[in-house]
């Protein structure tokens, strides 16, 4: 296919192009109404020959149509033998034009008849025939500003595409501005758009039908801050260092401007982009466009003609998505030239393409949402570098092979020179987004735009992103390491914790009464040697469906309803591991003073304080400090894994918010070790004031590890609060 490709039109030259072809259409219209057969050769330009072959197409089929109505029928065969040009490859959509013009004249025919007649095109005649014909989608709207249509006087063009105007018009019964799209009397975008609420979805007020001449309006608010179309012309003259949400700004306020309004001044929107980069602005838009596909696809609407001047903005630059007409597609519509020249081509995805080529057996039934998240990307690419990502893109003289090589260039994916275009301010993660959203596979692609709009959110949260996609390093191997990461966080502690106090009780007290030795050592073996596996075990329960969780998760097998559990589960780690350690603790500092007096008589008076102080400063680091390391694991690194839809709950929030409380309480009582430890050194003297000092030590450097701990967990827990929707 590579090696047959022509230089063509430029999908960039649409408008250009679409102008000689409306205005020798119109003409040739325009003779046929005032009763004349008009000579098509008189109507077709001398070139180049791409433009002269869609010009001819086009003409044949309106030509057709008015002979066929008129009684004075022509075959396709007739046209060929006038125009040998089109001989060596007879375009498809021109084959089925005649074929609906003679189903709606009463003739009968099939579809073998038109393989016979066209062999070369029978594959993919079978396959265009063998479908429900379409009605043709193109017409000639002879409305312009300052007439009145209906209740409405039409006040200013808006703008215009293949197949229909929009007006700033004036409803007279209601004395209110709207903007009213006229279009030929055909398709269900109405009824479409009705089923859309969302506040990034153009609301319909209603429709009118002018029957006599097949007409329908369809009038909607007015939004004067112009489209996405305008911005991008505007971000294509700017250098990309100066690009920022203020381009969007001025954007809008030029669309005003010419409107003759004036911007709000009240607007949270706006005072929110002032402050963007163009990276930044180009997320926050895509977001909210993501988020209206979304609204639609769960209604099962897909939009099928996603692109910037289909975004229309309001004066508080939010973006509207308008144009729903193309709410299903067929072979015919899609290639015809209103797809090229209304520039939906040039935002198509590549399985769109193919569904619109006769000659590829992808149907458009099998289109789906995927299909508008790769028209997204587009556009937002284009809002970035000024320019689409598959450069030298044109329309051939046959409209099969513009599809073919097209949808060829499209399946290579993204090269080197594509990004390269991109600005160098870039926010984390975007490019990821972007090259997923243009997988050439569909699979491999956001399976939702819910999806796709959380993750332009998070492109403007870098520390939310970090969380939730965390890069190869310590926190994903937290996560597949559950248990070894926290037990050698909750563990070392203790033994550190459980060594010193068996040292300093061994040289206070043990030392100096060689007969408590035997039962001393005794009893570090069996309570050590009960208490430690017990107390593993017991926290193994709590966190053992945190572990199963992610296992699970990595499989792909968690059920959604377990998520909100597991991140319940996973915030309370820490006390659980507080609670665990304390109850040993505590039953240990009694067991060993206690047995001890009652085995070993003749114990020195200050046994009991010298044994509290070194319970009560080991018991305080074994207990508490342990638990500001598994809250911080827990936190930063196996919490944001049960975050799938990196969104955050009211429920969220509120166990976040507590965990930050007590998170407060255990600082607290952290600060205390050092505190005790300055109050017994100046209780107790002698010998072990040493080690009480070694201690202090300790605690200090304890506390300030935690103080840092708490430090960085309240800022996770800030970053994790952002990913609550706004």
């Amino acid at each position: 296919m590579t090696g047959s490709r022509r230089t063509g039109l430029s999908l960039d030259d649409g408008l250009a192009t679409w102008d000689v072809l409306s205005e020798r259409l119109e003409a040739f219209i325009r003779t046929w109404d005032a009763g004349e057969a008009p000579t098509i050769a008189e109507f077709v330009p001398a070139g180049p020959d791409t433009l002269r072959r869609l010009v001819l197409t086009e003409l044949i089929k309106v030509d057709l149509e008015y002979r066929w109505k008129s009684g004075r029928p022509r075959r396709i065969e007739d046209y060929l033998a006038d125009f040998p040009e089109l001989t060596a490859s007879v375009p498809c959509d021109l084959i089925f034009e005649e074929y609906q013009v003679r189903r709606r004249a009463g003739e009968a025919v099939t579809a073998e008849e038109y393989q016979k007649r066209f062999p070369d095109r029978a594959q993919e005649l079978g396959r265009m025939l063998g479908a429900p014909p379409s009605r043709r989608t193109g017409g000639h709207l002879d409305v312009e500003a300052g007439q009145v249509l209906d209740d409405f006087d039409l006040l200013a063009l808006v703008g215009e595409g293949a197949f229909a105007r929009v007006f700033l018009a004036r409803q007279k019964s209601l004395q209110r501005l709207v903007a009213l799209k006229v279009s030929a009397d055909y398709g269900a975008e109405t009824q479409t758009l009705a089923q859309l609420d969302h506040p990034h979805i153009v609301r319909v007020y209603d429709q009118r039908v002018v029957p006599d001449r097949g007409l329908r309006l369809l009038y909607m608010p007015y939004l004067p801050g112009g489209t996405l179309k305008d911005v991008l012309d505007r971000v294509r003259e700017t250098p990309p260092g100066q690009r920022s949400g203020t381009l969007l700004l001025e954007s809008v306020d030029a669309a005003l401007g010419r409107r003759g309004e004036v911007p709000p001044t009240d607007s949270a929107n706006r005072e929110r982009l002032a402050a963007m980069s163009g990276p930044e602005t180009v997320c926050w838009l895509g977001a909210r466009l993501a988020d209206a596909l979304d609204h639609a696809h769960k209604l099962g609407v897909l939009h099928n003609d996603l692109k910037p001047a289909n975004v229309l903005l309001g004066a508080d630059a939010a973006p509207r998505l308008a144009d729903f007409n193309v709410s299903s597609c067929s072979k015919v519509e899609g290639a015809g030239p209103g797809a090229f020249f209304g520039g939906s081509l040039a935002y198509m995805s590549p399985e769109q393409l193919e569904a619109f080529d006769p000659s590829h057996p992808r149907t458009p039934e099998s289109l789906d949402g995927r299909a508008d998240i790769y028209s997204l990307a587009l556009t937002l690419w284009e809002l970035l570098s000024g320019s689409r990502p598959f450069p030298d893109e044109g329309v051939q003289a046959d409209w099969q092979l513009t599809l073919a090589l097209l949808a060829e260039g499209r399946n290579k994916g993204l090269g080197d020179e594509a990004i390269a275009q991109l600005p160098p301010d870039m926010l984390p993660g975007m490019l990821d987004v972007l090259r997923t959203c243009l997988e050439p596979d569909p699979e491999r692609r956001y399976a939702t735009a819910g999806e796709l709009a959380r993750q332009l959110d998070l492109c403007r949260k870098p520390r939310s992103r970090e969380l939730l996609i965390p890069r190869p390093g310590w926190r994903t191997w937290v996560r597949r390491h559950p248990l070894l990461s926290i037990y050698t966080v909750g563990l070392v502690p203790n033994l550190i914790a459980a060594w010193l106090n068996i040292r300093y009780n061994e040289a206070a007290l043990i030392d100096r009464t060689p007969r408590a030795r035997e039962m001393f050592e005794l009893l570090q073996l069996i309570v050590n040697g009960t208490f430690f596996p017990l107390c593993v075990g017991l926290y193994t329960l709590f966190l053992w469906p945190v572990v199963r969780g992610l296992r699970r998760l990595r499989n792909g097998d968690l059920p959604p309803g377990e998520f909100a559990r597991l991140r319940r589960r996973t915030l309370r780690l820490g006390t659980a591991s507080v609670l665990v350690s304390l109850w040993a603790w505590v039953v240990a500092g009694a067991i060993f003073p206690i047995t001890l007096h009652l085995t070993v008589h003749e114990l020195p008076a200050e046994f009991h304080l010298h044994f509290l102080a070194s319970q009560t400063l080991c018991g305080l680091i074994a207990v508490t400090y342990p638990q500001f390391g598994i809250t911080y694991l827990a936190v930063r690194a196996i919490y944001p894994a049960f975050l799938p839809d990196a969104t955050l709950h009211v429920e969220d929030v509120d166990q976040l918010r507590a965990m930050d409380r007590s998170q407060g309480w255990y600082l607290v009582l952290a600060a205390s070790v050092p505190m005790l430890a300055v109050g017994l050194l100046a209780g107790i003297g002698g010998e072990i004031r040493s080690v009480l000092v070694a201690l202090s030590v300790i605690g200090v450097a304890g506390f300030a590890i935690a103080y840092l701990l708490v430090t960085a967990i309240r800022a996770d827990r800030a970053a994790l609060e952002d990913l609550t929707r706004n």
